[in-house]
């Protein structure tokens, strides 16, 4: 009972600060389009993901093993063999892959950025170092079950690189890729310095390298995660070097609003990421098989109930809310992305979650076989059809295939030892009240017309779909009387 109560209140800690981190993203979209434009915008989400995806590789998969188990470790000294030599050697790899980028970013502009984005490349290492400092202490405070300390990192840094940007903005009237960096590794850095105080205070500091035998065992677990990363970057975010290669830079631009508003949905199984593997290693552990199945299971509930509801409202609301959060433009071209999108997400969010449990069992390289099927697929059907259609509503569709596949692949492997109940009686009812709920906001869109795309007329019609789609739920007795008890005590407490 204890172990449920503090999964629930954990996620719903996370839940609602991951909700302020996903809101960055619909914030900053209209910013950047309305004052700089489309093209910067999309040279900014070019170089974001390739960033993002240097610093995901540079442990090479070194630091599964802190990562697996810090959470049951106790004691400073324990803590300190754990973490240092693992971030060290990030610090490290870190540095050679900056210089690698440097050294060879001409080449990435002349072949993605085609020379319509101006940025100064030395920026990565303030950006890159601060981001590492941000990461590991965040890390740090997550696995020895501070998750305050986890949500004021993660919930402060998109708040004070807004706040950095419109303070620029009002002094120098202009954004630019430059400052929207700057502002990053400034937030990175305001929120790192206290964190890495307060650990440091807590198991003292020692750089120093992992020996080569812990080394390579460190690696052999923990690159084929990476590998996995890799497959990821590919599969979310390669759709957009192939739009910039086939296409323009702007259609990025364009393509961009409508998945972020699409897979918003995907906070959730993330913020279950964080969450999940160490009470899942804590529970398998120390004998508790039951209490893992029945978290992942109440995890699996809990995502379907809200994403089956995100689809219907994404396809009836999209051009409604990309007019509003982008411009006209950007809605015109975009909104059929983004129902497209959500429905991808449906089953990138399962893949997330199911995720742990091979994370747990330690099959790391499992995951690394099914994403790489994934990756390869999507790289050729993006290829294929962009370069067919021309039109950036074929990335969505490959995204979507893509994560159905590793979907369907990742489940075969997970049932193999671990029982899973999707509650397909449940996600009928989901299903039911979703298009019940769509077909009111539909009708209420349709009489509205034009007025519909004002801001209080669509935060009423999103009030209106939530309470349809939650009082039906209830009609239906979709919750059973254990979960309801659950649910009041997390919020109660």
């Amino acid at each position: 009972m204890e172990t449920y109560k503090i999964f629930i209140k954990s996620n719903l800690t996370l839940l609602f600060g991951h909700v302020l981190i996903y809101a960055q993203g619909i914030i900053l979209m209209p910013m950047i389009i309305k004052t700089a434009g489309v093209t910067v915008y999309g040279g900014y989400l070019l170089l974001t993901t390739l960033f993002g995806f240097i610093y995901g590789i540079s442990s090479l998969g070194v630091g599964f093993k802190c990562s697996r188990f810090l959470p049951a470790a106790e004691g400073k000294l324990a803590r300190k063999l754990l973490f240092y030599p693992q971030s060290s050697f990030q610090f490290l790899s870190l540095t050679i892959l900056s210089l690698a980028f440097i050294l060879f970013y001409s080449s990435f502009d002349g072949i993605f950025l085609k020379g319509e984005i101006v940025f100064s490349k030395w920026l990565i290492f303030p950006y890159l170092y601060f981001m590492f400092f941000y990461s590991q202490t965040a890390s740090y405070f997550i696995s020895t079950h501070r998750i305050s300390y986890f949500n004021y990192a993660t919930v402060a840094f998109p708040y004070i690189n807004i706040v950095l940007i419109i303070l620029i903005y009002l002094a120098t009237k202009k954004i630019s890729v430059d400052i929207l960096f700057s502002t990053q590794a400034l937030s990175y850095m305001l929120i790192a310095t206290p964190l890495t105080i307060k650990m440091i205070r807590e198991i003292g500091f020692k750089l120093t390298l992992p020996n080569f035998r812990n080394l390579v065992d460190d690696m052999r677990l923990g690159l084929p995660l990476r590998m996995n990363f890799i497959m990821d970057v590919i599969l979310a975010g390669s759709d957009r070097y192939i739009i910039t290669f086939l296409i323009t830079v702007a259609a990025v631009g364009y393509y961009n609003p409508g998945y972020a508003l699409g897979s918003l949905i995907v906070f959730f199984p993330k913020v279950a990421g964080v969450v999940l593997p160490p009470l899942l290693s804590k529970a398998i552990d120390t004998g508790k098989e039951s209490e893992a199945h029945t978290m992942l299971n109440y995890t699996i509930k809990a995502f379907l109930l809200l994403a089956i509801p995100f689809i219907v409202g994404a396809a009836v609301l999209s051009s409604q809310l990309l007019n509003l959060f982008a411009n006209a433009e950007v809605s015109q071209k975009a909104y059929m992305v983004t129902p497209v999108i959500a429905l991808a997400t449906l089953f990138l969010g399962l893949n997330i979650i199911l995720s742990n449990v091979l994370f747990v069992r330690m099959k790391t390289s499992a995951i690394f076989k099914i994403n790489i099927i994934a990756a390869v697929l999507n790289l050729s059907l993006n290829f294929i059809l962009l370069f067919i259609f021309r039109n950036i509503l074929a990335a969505a569709f490959t995204a979507f295939i893509s994560y159905l596949i590793n979907f369907i692949l990742i489940r075969k492997v997970v049932i193999s030892d671990w029982p899973l109940n999707f509650e397909f009686g449940m996600i009928m009812k989901s299903i039911a009240a979703s298009i019940l709920m769509g077909v009111t906001l539909y009708l209420i869109s349709y009489s509205l017309g034009m007025v519909s795309y004002r801001i209080p007329f669509i935060l009423g019609e999103i009030l209106i779909g939530i309470v349809i789609y939650v009082l039906i739920l209830f009609v239906m007795r979709t919750f059973s009387n254990r979960e309801l008890l659950y649910l009041r005590k997390a919020f109660t407490q």
